[in-house]
């Protein structure tokens, strides 16, 4: 390590003491709303889920979604859609009730009720299953280059099936178009060829991506490739690929690092939040995680 690194360092570790010091008079029970209690997108967040983003440490969903949050105001972005990380578990349970899937999947359309998925360039699921964290990248390329959606996935590990995650994502779009397809007057988004047969013209790849060097930055690293994507996604949409992926994309230790500075970043979102977003609770409530209705919310970049 550097000089200049090793300086780094230091100085986000004393930051790190600085502000835990400062923190210490809300202790456990602290609860903060981001971005703010009345955001219809806001994120609950309780002190002791700071704990997640210690060394070693598995990051937990409250966490995952409030970063993606900050992602989309600190670094705005046109045309991207993000759903949060309860989606795909309710995707996956909705899309396997058998002969309940078109009833289920009518109540599921709320989560995306305010963006046509289809008209919309770039949709960002976190997936997470077996203790671990991936992420699918849905590209839907511009009319003219006479291509389908294209769905990636990328996994820090290799542990989910890319197969088996395609089959939910390949069902997810033909039951939204199944739906679209009864509105006559839809504008349609692709050419008419590959529209009419949209199930032909779905394209799934397996990114190669950096790889974590231990078992527990799965989230760091699905994280960081919503970060690194965020930033380099192009507007122009006549690409096959919308990035430069590979498994020199970064450094898997610029990667690693993100857990630390997420760890500042909240401690001092902590400390500065107002009145009106700090609630006071319970330890009882302090590790209570309520999946449906915190699947309520999606988080939208526009």
């Amino acid at each position: 390590m550097t000089r200049i690194q090793n300086s780094w360092m230091t100085r986000i570790q004393n930051l790190l003491n600085q502000l835990m010091s400062r923190l210490l008079i809300y202790g456990d029970k602290s609860q903060i709303y981001y971005p703010s209690r009345t955001d219809p997108e806001t994120v609950e967040l309780t002190y002791s889920d700071i704990k997640c983003l210690d060394p070693e440490v598995f990051l937990k969903s409250p966490v995952i979604n409030f970063y993606i949050q900050y992602l989309r105001k600190s670094r705005p972005c046109d045309d991207l859609y993000i759903f949060n990380t309860y989606f795909y578990s309710k995707l996956e349970e909705a899309l396997s009730r058998t002969g309940e899937c078109g009833s289920q999947f009518s109540k599921l359309r709320r989560w995306w009720r305010s963006v046509d998925i289809f008209k919309t360039p770039y949709l960002l699921l976190p997936i997470h299953g077996q203790v671990h964290w991936s992420l699918v990248i849905i590209f839907m390329p511009a009319k003219e280059i006479k291509s389908g959606p294209r769905v990636f996935h990328l996994d820090s590990l290799g542990l989910h099936s890319s197969d088996k995650v395609f089959g939910v994502i390949e069902s997810y779009l033909i039951e939204e178009w199944r739906h679209l397809q009864k509105d006559s007057s839809y504008d349609i988004p692709f050419s008419d060829t590959i529209w009419r047969h949209l199930s032909r013209n779905i394209h799934k790849e397996k990114i190669e991506v950096p790889q974590q060097q231990n078992d527990f930055d799965c989230g760091v690293f699905m994280l960081y490739y919503i970060d690194k994507f965020i930033q380099e996604a192009p507007d122009d949409l006549t690409g096959v690929r919308p990035c430069k992926f590979g498994r020199k994309w970064f450094s898997p230790v610029e990667a690693s690092g993100l857990r630390k500075r997420i760890r500042v970043l909240l401690i001092d979102i902590f400390q500065n939040a107002p009145p009106s977003d700090r609630n006071l609770v319970s330890h009882a409530d302090d590790d209570s995680e309520d999946e449906e209705d915190k699947g309520k919310d999606t988080i939208v970049i526009v």
